[in-house]
């Protein structure tokens, strides 16, 4: 894995102890942007769609936790970038793929503005089939990692303690998990899909230490909604490395 700007002592406090380093609203009002349009073919609960609209805002502006350094624009090569970020752990040819079809709804376009972005991206093939569990999953990890390491904060306050609430709610593991093991949990996932985010000195360092402590999350061990047959996050980290 690529050398990261990770540390494990930024992200060693528990993550049911996070909180948000802001609630500003940054650059113009964080809206729903076309929100029914984008949301009416999927089954979801009205705040999560609205949580999501969101989330893909932010990850599209990019700024950092003071609110500075927005991007006002993404060209292609960013869309992509972001693309893959978003998506869940499955094989660089799937997401390859998946990308290729999302970038053909931009066309000709040099430069994608916020709104279409969020309307296309939101309808991709894998949020679909994954569903509402799996994304709220996703987001809930990523927006872990962008505080601690990153210091950009996707969501308000509000609205990332309404997603926790879901998630907790339908029995996802992911709210239980301690810092150490999200922070595991995200570097396995996004390192199946080509992005690494830590070296192998610290990944073997932090698996060690959660091997030590019976960490159930190196195990390879099932979360209890996957042993229910559900689609999870870490179903996919699962069968991602079964391939």
């Amino acid at each position: 894995m690529r050398a990261s700007i990770v540390s494990i002592a930024l992200f060693a406090t528990a993550v049911t102890a996070w909180v948000p380093a802001t609630t500003r609203v940054y650059g113009r009002q964080q809206g729903v942007l076309g929100a029914k349009k984008q949301w009416r073919n999927l089954p979801w609960d009205d705040e999560i769609s609205d949580i999501a609209s969101k989330y893909l805002q932010a990850k599209y502006r990019g700024c950092d936790s003071d609110g500075t350094n927005c991007r006002a624009l993404c060209d292609k090569d960013e869309i992509k970038d972001l693309m893959i970020e978003i998506l869940p752990p499955v094989s660089t040819a799937e997401l390859d793929k998946e990308v290729e079809t999302v970038m053909g709804a931009f066309a000709d376009d040099e430069f994608i503005d916020i709104e279409k972005f969020v309307e296309v991206v939101a309808g991709n093939t894998y949020w679909m089939e994954a569903g509402e569990l799996v994304v709220k999953e996703l987001m809930y990890l990523d927006c872990l990692q962008s505080s601690y390491v990153e210091k950009k904060a996707l969501l308000e306050n509000d609205d990332y303690d309404e997603l926790k609430d879901s998630l907790t709610w339908d029995g996802s593991a992911l709210p239980t998990m301690s810092g150490k093991e999200a922070k595991f949990l995200y570097a396995v996932a996004t390192s199946r899909k080509g992005l690494d985010r830590m070296d192998d000195k610290e990944y073997a360092a932090l698996k060690t230490d959660l091997k030590q402590e019976n960490s159930w999350v190196v195990q390879r061990t099932q979360d209890p909604l996957e042993k229910l047959g559900m689609n999870t996050l870490m179903g996919y980290v699962h069968r991602s490395m079964a391939r």
